[in-house]
């Protein structure tokens, strides 16, 4: 069963990796269709009136993030359901790549399932506006373009110039850039997995906790499942909803 979790962590380290190949290796990227004259990155921008705010709370302090149930309603509404019945938990995380990402929501014990509002996988919600910084929550559930309860949380990995030139060099058919200078002035600003764009549901962004999440994903692992050599859990996870102070 371990090797099962394995593979499908596999897929997502490969993900990771941005290469010419990214795009042409999966079902067309939905970054080939934004309108990126209507990007916002509303990541870098602070939470608005209303909007939900988890605490994720672990042995090793906590960690706050916003969510945009806007732009992934259905990933949202089925991560707050999970939080208010109290699925996530004591719930162990299940893998650390160091530096990368961290994954945990399963509902079993190789991370091979996961939980839904009806039993069915969510099919992935893309956005213009939400892209794998650090910090962003992406769900994940082992199958290409579906999530679940489970979901990853990303580190920091500075962005390079080689992976910035590869972005610059990457245009449509009619010989026009792809991407903004917007967009990769932002992945050198916030550290970042640019490999994973267009791959997952973003539905979730860290605004407070990011050196909790440096030293989860500096935690020695197994060499083989990548599993924390020693347990840590996800305590809980609670729900609000932010509050404007003048």
């Amino acid at each position: 069963m371990k090797k099962c979790l394995i593979l499908a962590l596999l897929f997502a380290v490969a993900a990771f990796t941005f290469s010419g190949c990214l795009f042409s290796n999966m079902p067309r990227n939905p970054v080939w269709d934004y309108d990126y004259s209507q990007m916002n990155l509303i990541q870098l921008e602070p939470p608005h009136e209303n909007q939900p705010i988890v605490t994720i709370y672990t042995e090793f302090g906590e960690m706050t993030a916003m969510l945009f149930p806007e732009y992934a309603p259905n990933t949202v509404d089925n991560f707050i359901a999970r939080i208010e019945d109290g699925f996530y938990d004591n719930k162990p995380i299940l893998a650390l790549i160091e530096n990368e990402f961290l994954f945990t929501g399963a509902n079993d014990e190789e991370g091979q399932q996961g939980m839904t509002n009806d039993g069915k996988l969510i099919p992935n919600e893309y956005s213009v506006n939400l892209w794998p910084f650090k910090g962003s929550l992406l769900a994940f559930s082992g199958r290409q373009g579906f999530g679940d309860s489970r979901f990853l949380i990303i580190g920091g990995v500075p962005m390079t110039d080689e992976t910035a030139e590869q972005m610059r060099e990457t245009v449509r058919r009619d010989e026009t850039r792809l991407f903004p200078e917007e967009l990769i002035e932002a992945f050198y600003k916030t550290d970042s997995l640019p490999g994973a764009m267009g791959a997952y549901t973003i539905f979730g962004q860290l605004i407070d906790g990011f050196e909790v999440l440096d030293e989860l994903l500096s935690m020695p692992t197994e060499e083989t499942t990548s599993r924390p050599l020693e347990e840590i859990l996800i305590e809980k996870i609670e729900l609000s909803y932010y509050l404007y102070q003048s």
